[in-house]
């Protein structure tokens, strides 16, 4: 890729800058490793169903997804992703250095990398996680008159068979949703457009997460302006990172839908604070997760008390008329996933061996104490000292830049210590962390995504009968070992490695003056 003129991150001054042989190295493997792991996942999906890639019903051959009956031995296709995801994991690492050391690659070459990586994964089945099945269930019911909030896919089974909703796999036939009004809609439209086959419904799910993602990364590319450094960054790591095309696109999972809004409020926060409540509130009624970007945004404008009540009053009319909606079942059975604590974390741990000799009510309330605690600590911590954000201040009243830093504060602080924490939930830290000056965080990220990516392969449920013809005891002893033994131990050294980080960049505990003062964010000068 040839070399431009670019800018140098956080100004707007142009200059030339040669990037050294090195960094020219680390891009150009960066872009082959790139390519290298989505030829992989492109390649599991095309073997067709197996222990990694799901069983899609009532299939139109000249449609998507596409894909062969081979019957892949499941060693095999699971290898391959494990070879993927480390693969795009040490690929975003490099380009990340790469890009702050000077790679100058066209930014549209980033582009078209990013969309047409994203296009091709998006046009084989799912893989990994069951969960798209059970979103393509929710539109069913939805679209035979259904309420999903009050009726769970066994329910359904029980009245007679539908196509559709028989494929959902185990332990999801009897769950309820818990997504918001917008992702229900979503998943009812791709239900009317799928009928009883399950390809083209989940296939309409999967375009969703395609679309959302790519719009996601265009509209970052508009927030850090021109840039060219930053819009690089934002290209590598936002719009064509192959971590996310296996967390998120290859599993179809709607959290980048949520994400999408979330960004589009980000972008009116500029000039429309109570549109962009409205947005962030649409995005909560995705999935209430994205709900830390709007502290985040409401933390950047904790100066101005009228300012801050017209963002939170766009919010709310957004959330309490979407939800009034569907009623206020929909709510509740969102705020029921709180109390989970998910395999591949820390918590899980200490559950395990607290439960031994405690009642299981008393570890459980302690552990969501101290993981709230915790969230609030690594914030604190990481505040202190992370580094700026790339996107610029276009007029003195603009909090952008500030709400785009805490969004990667809190989402990162989030994802490292919440008691539920899955691959996919790391989407919003790395489309905020995109739009931020290069750091050591870059590396925990990597470090982070790829361990707990891999925790999830083959990422279903070993009864499920979808599963069970293809799944061999040895593999799925291993699997069990690396989710449950090795992922939380690599999840607790990255928790360990960020604090460390901080507080040798000088982060202090409970800095006397915090919160009045600004943070002055350090610049490292490696990655």
């Amino acid at each position: 890729m040839s070399t431009d003129k670019t800018s140098s991150a956080g100004t707007g001054d142009v200059e030339v800058v040669a990037g050294s042989p090195t960094a020219d190295r680390d891009g150009k493997r960066a872009v082959g490793l790139y390519l290298a792991s989505t030829a992989l996942m492109v390649a599991a999906g095309l073997l067709g169903p197996s222990v990694v890639v799901l069983t899609l019903t009532n299939r139109h051959a000249w449609l998507p997804s596409y894909w062969f009956d081979a019957k892949p031995n499941d060693w095999l296709v699971t290898m391959m992703i494990y070879v993927a995801i480390l693969l795009g994991g040490y690929g975003v690492f490099l380009a990340a250095r790469a890009i702050k050391n000077g790679w100058a690659p066209r930014v549209q070459r980033l582009v078209a990398l990013g969309i047409g990586t994203t296009a091709a994964v998006t046009l084989v089945p799912p893989m990994a996680s069951g969960d798209v099945l059970i979103y393509a269930a929710y539109g069913r019911i939805m679209s035979l008159g259904g309420n999903p909030y009050t009726t769970a896919p066994a329910d359904t089974i029980r009245l007679g068979y539908d196509p559709v909703i028989a494929a959902t796999e185990r332990p999801w036939q009897g769950a309820k949703s818990v997504y918001g009004p917008i992702a229900t809609w979503i998943q009812w439209f791709s239900s009317w457009v799928g009928g009883d086959s399950m390809q083209l419904t989940v296939w309409m799910l999967q375009l969703s997460v395609a679309v959302s993602l790519i719009v996601s990364g265009l509209l970052l590319m508009k927030l850090v302006g021109p840039d060219l450094v930053a819009r690089r960054r934002v290209a590598m790591l936002a719009l064509g990172n192959p971590l996310l095309l296996w967390t998120v696109l290859a599993g179809a999972h709607n959290d980048s839908i949520a994400v999408m809004f979330a960004i589009i409020a980000l972008v009116l926060f500029r000039r429309h604070l109570f549109w962009a409540g409205v947005m962030l509130g649409v995005a909560g009624c995705t999935k209430l997760s994205i709900g830390l970007v709007g502290v985040a945004m409401l933390w950047s404008l904790r100066a101005d008390r009228r300012k801050a009540i017209t963002f939170c009053l766009g919010a709310g009319v957004a959330m309490v008329g979407l939800y009034a909606v569907v009623g206020v079942q929909a709510l509740q059975q969102a705020r029921s996933n709180s109390a989970y604590i998910s395999t591949g974390t820390p918590h899980k741990v200490l559950l395990s061996f607290f439960t031994l000799f405690l009642p299981n009510g008393l570890v459980r309330t302690v552990i969501a104490i101290a993981a709230w605690a915790g969230l609030i600590v690594v914030a604190i911590l990481l505040s202190q000292v992370f580094p700026k954000s790339l996107v610029p201040r276009t007029h003195p009243d603009d909090h952008t830049p500030e709400a785009i830093r805490y969004t990667a504060i809190y989402g990162i602080a989030w994802i490292v210590t919440a008691m539920y924490s899955l691959p996919w939930y790391d989407v919003i830290a790395w489309v905020a962390l995109a739009a931020v000056a290069a750091s050591k965080v870059d590396k925990w990220m990597v470090i982070r995504t790829t361990m707990i990516a891999i925790a999830y392969v083959p990422g279903r449920d070993p009864n499920a009968r979808q599963v069970a013809p293809f799944l061999s005891d040895s593999l799925e002893w291993f699997s069990t070992r690396l989710r449950d033994t090795i992922c939380p131990a690599i999840e607790l050294a990255v928790l360990v490695g960020l604090i460390v980080w901080a507080r040798r960049n000088g982060a202090q505990w409970w800095p006397y003056d915090w919160p009045r003062r600004k943070a002055e964010p350090k610049t490292e000068k490696t990655v």
